[in-house]
């Protein structure tokens, strides 16, 4: 394990157990890969909540050359990384354990792949509401090329300065995102109601799109974004973490089976 390198680190969260690792295989087409003296801590490690552990499951035991099979990409894009070794039972204590040694710059996470009733598990959303970096999680089954992205914001509390600093955040991801996939990129605001109506000009001033890109919708947002990433097949969205009490933060979720996510905390 090493910790001491300066560049930008991008941790990735692997199941040893799947045969195919999108968080990994999502990196690999990024351009953070392509960036100077970029490294990949790598987590390897089994959720006991979604796997059967018994001696007979052969997807338990792997060896150095399927260790050498996941990361001959990023021997080839020239990035550096390492690796972490945990039999933990305890996944997202884990997690959160290695990533505070390595301190990275983002986060790359699956969701599990028989994910069916839920959005992620109870240790996958402790994950995104305690960890402080930026959190990319791969969803699709398919590693596709991003053509639509979007991002939720609130402009109605734009005056608060907290509120004011994770709208430039979620903003600023999203469009370096667009950019990078050459995709069209949308901003969508959900309100509460009428008398909560955000201006429109406001978003498109401060944001530089047009409005057909800039959505306003009435009602709860994780209703509002979760309809919305559907009427447009959105490949990727953004949403925001606030902190309330503690760890306590607030989170919407995306039941959408094809998006991906890129989370990104205050």
């Amino acid at each position: 394990m090493a910790t001491g390198t300066t560049g930008r680190k991008v941790f990735v969260i692997i199941d040893a157990t799947h045969e195919r690792h999108l968080a990994l295989e999502r990196l690999v087409i990024t351009s953070e890969i392509e960036e100077p003296d970029t490294h990949i801590p790598l987590f390897i490690s089994v959720d006991g909540e979604r796997c059967d552990l018994h001696a007979s499951n052969d997807a338990l035991y792997r060896d150095d050359q399927w260790l050498k099979s996941r990361t001959k990409q990023l021997k080839g894009a020239g990035a550096s990384y390492c690796f972490e070794l945990c039999w933990s039972s305890e996944w997202q204590k884990a997690v959160l354990r290695s990533a505070q040694r390595f301190n990275p710059d983002h986060i790359f996470m699956p969701t599990p792949q028989d994910n069916k009733k839920s959005l992620f598990s109870n240790q996958q959303w402790v994950l995104l509401r305690t960890t402080g970096a930026p959190v990319s999680i791969v969803r699709s089954c398919e590693i596709k090329p991003r053509r639509k992205l979007f991002a939720a914001i609130n402009i109605q509390k734009q005056d608060d300065p907290a509120y004011a600093r994770l709208n430039e955040k979620i903003l600023a991801r999203g469009q370096q995102m667009a950019g990078h996939y050459g995709a069209y990129f949308y901003v969508i605001n959900a309100y509460k109601d009428n008398m909560h109506y955000p201006v429109r000009h406001k978003v498109e001033k401060i944001y530089g799109l047009p409005s057909n890109r800039v959505p306003l919708e009435e009602g709860d947002p994780t209703s509002v974004i979760s309809r919305y990433a559907k009427e447009i097949d959105a490949d990727t969205v953004v949403i925001g973490t606030m902190a309330r009490q503690g760890l306590r933060r607030s989170c919407a979720a995306i039941p959408r089976k094809n998006s991906s996510i890129s989370l990104i905390g205050m």
